[in-house]
């Protein structure tokens, strides 16, 4: 009888955990942003594919935006959103627009309530720095082998700039490792640089005439060629501080748990125009308070284009950048923490050209955020790996709200803007029924309430930079705003439209102001 009942037993298991498999198979077909391992990720990473240099797993590249995972996502997200709005109006018995405009309401208040916690924990985080006498101190024998990796596309009027920004870094000319990339054809920006006097110790890597033509595509040609221990990315128009690369030496060898650093970011043009001030304001609280309060809490950081400085067998572990992504300062941040790797910030300064003209501006901030939609669909492609992977729940949420979230606010802005113009306007009786008290009262404290403080926050930002005379620009920040979400709608129309182009943003427009 016993032996029965184990036997029974045994097959009962057997029989349910084959049940188990087959339902699990299942569901992962009819959801496969469930699975845990993509197909595209048995296959190693691969640094001698030179049709499109892209090394990564297709899974973790934007080289496919839509792929059946997003697809069974969205569709679920979709479904689950609009169930329980139908629950909310059956419940509450009040239209669903109403109901919209309340979780709309809700998510501004969330999200003011998020960056002001955040911003006051940014503002008393001392960033890492070391003293001028450590500095000193440094046995040049000492130091490693340090790459600088320039990409360079149609930026003759900067050469010059170029040459004298990097020959003024304070570190031993035989120990750097200078990369500038330049596309065959783009033979004035050649001529510009050897014009200038091109130093013997700049390398010029002339890239590969393959698609797709992206920053990131030439920064992973370059990354073949790259020699140094570390390795940090400029751009054409930037002018770090000269103990910079020293700096970030002292940083990762008394730092041995992190594997990049990123630096403050500040605009040598600030006092351009308009633009420009806004500009600067709007830096001055992402670097002094935004990202040293991700910093502290150990979030996962959205990292800047350039001035970051990488331990090199990082990026290689890692699979270096995706050529296809047009912000791949941002997804490499969210990738280097999805893999366990720590972010620091360093306290040393790079000087930048603040885009001086509405139309460079509105072309670089297109970019900026069609690169955040692309990450957002790259890391959301399995949400719960990725949940697990960024260390739970808390982390998650975090990146919805600073990436995804931010195209998000920017686009509802504009929506929000014109429905308060309209009301304004025709005082229609439909935008009212919109808003009964409740959601009137919450929208006009997100509304209200939020656009002081987002302002007050930028101008703080620039109060701690002792940048007092911004601070008049402050009223005309809700015109930044407008233009902001312009562009970010502009940037999803892109992603259908053109997912991988890259608007060239024109530099130098500092220099023709100074020469006349």
């Amino acid at each position: 009888m016993v032996d029965k009942i184990i036997q029974y037993s045994k097959r009962y298991l057997f029989e349910w955990s084959i049940f188990v498999a087959q339902l699990k198979a299942t569901v992962i077909a009819v959801f496969p942003f469930l699975r845990s391992i993509h197909i595209s990720e048995e296959v190693s990473l691969d640094f001698q594919n030179s049709d499109d240099y892209l090394f990564l797993a297709f899974v973790h590249s934007v080289k496919k935006h839509i792929h059946i995972e997003t697809v069974s996502l969205m569709t679920v997200v979709f479904t689950l959103f609009f169930g329980a709005v139908y629950g909310a109006v059956q419940f509450f018995h009040v239209p669903g627009l109403v109901v919209i405009s309340s979780i709309v309401a809700f998510f501004y208040l969330v999200l003011m309530a998020f960056k002001l916690w955040i911003v006051y924990h940014g503002v008393s985080y001392p960033l890492i720095d070391f003293s001028k006498k450590e500095i000193e101190h440094i046995n040049d024998d000492d130091l490693p082998l340090y790459t600088i990796l320039i990409p360079l596309y149609r930026e003759a009027e900067v050469a010059d700039q170029v040459i004298k920004a990097m020959s003024a870094i304070d570190y031993p000319k035989d120990k750097l490792d200078i990369i500038i990339t330049l596309e065959k054809y783009d033979a004035e920006t050649l001529s510009a640089l050897k014009k200038s006097g091109l130093p013997s110790h700049f390398k010029t890597l002339i890239l590969p005439d393959v698609c797709p033509k992206t920053k990131p595509k030439a920064l992973n040609v370059a990354f073949l060629e790259a020699m140094g221990e570390f390795l940090v990315i400029y751009d054409a128009e930037t002018v770090p501080d000269a103990d910079q690369l020293k700096k970030a030496y002292l940083a990762f060898r008394s730092h041995p748990d992190i594997a990049c650093f990123q630096t403050r970011l500040e605009h040598y043009n600030a006092n351009h125009n308009i633009l420009t001030k806004l500009f600067n304001t709007e830096y001055s609280f992402h670097y002094d308070l935004f990202l040293p309060g991700l910093q502290k809490h150990n979030f996962p950081v959205p990292l800047s284009g350039h001035s970051i400085h990488f331990r090199r067998h990082v990026i290689e572990k890692i699979g270096a950048w995706d050529p296809y992504n047009v912000t791949e300062d941002c997804d490499i941040g969210i990738r280097l923490y999805r893999q366990g790797f720590k972010t620091g910030m360093m306290n040393s300064v790079t000087y930048e050209e603040a885009t001086c003209t509405l139309k460079s501006w509105t072309i670089q901030r297109t970019r900026w955020m069609k690169g955040f939609i692309q990450t957002s669909i790259v890391h959301l492609r399995h949400p719960l790996r990725f949940k697990q992977e960024v260390g739970g729940w808390r982390n998650f949420f975090v990146f919805l709200l600073t990436v995804p979230g931010t195209v998000a606010v920017n686009i509802l802005n504009l929506v929000l803007w014109v429905i308060l113009v309209i009301w304004l306007v025709m005082h229609s009786s439909f935008i009212q029924t919109l808003y009964p008290q409740p959601v009137l009262y919450m929208s006009g404290v997100a509304f209200i309430v939020g656009s002081f403080i987002f302002t007050y926050l930028n101008l703080l930002g620039a109060y701690r930079r002792k940048k007092f005379y911004l601070v008049k620009y402050g009223m005309l920040t809700p015109i930044y705003w407008v233009m902001i979400a312009i562009a970010t709608t502009r940037a999803a129309l892109q992603i259908i439209k053109n997912p991988h182009g890259w608007e060239k943003t024109k530099h130098g427009s500092h220099l023709s102001k100074q020469s006349g």
